[in-house]
């Protein structure tokens, strides 16, 4: 998968209405979810890391774990989305990251194209 291919990663703190069609917002808090995105997933943020762990054998966090199966459920052409935006800060995006198949998978953006 080259890097054009990837599903954009965004992070917002106080995710608004989606204003175009498909995104899907990750909330990790209690927060609200607002109208218009193709499905609204909840997830805690914190990565474990394990102390000398290697990243392939660390406990993916709640966030790794529903990154993974959205890229399955798109895969499998169960839901059609080119965005994910998380709420949360772009360091929880980063801690993904460091996960090796999100990594392959995915790419941050520096803003949410919610317009």
């Amino acid at each position: 998968m080259s890097n054009g291919e990837r599903i954009p990663l965004s992070a917002t703190s106080k995710p608004k209405p989606a204003r175009r069609s498909g995104m899907v917002l990750v909330l990790t808090g209690n927060t609200a979810p607002p109208a218009g995105y193709v499905a609204i997933r909840h997830a805690e943020a914190a990565a474990v890391a394990q102390q000398g762990g290697c990243a392939c054998c660390r406990v993916p966090s709640d966030l790794v774990t529903l990154l993974r199966q959205l890229f399955l459920e798109r895969v499998r052409g169960e839901m059609v989305f080119d965005e994910v935006v998380i709420e949360g800060s772009r360091k929880s995006i980063e801690a993904a990251m460091d996960d090796p198949l999100v990594a392959a998978r995915y790419t941050i953006q520096t803003t949410a194209r919610i317009s």
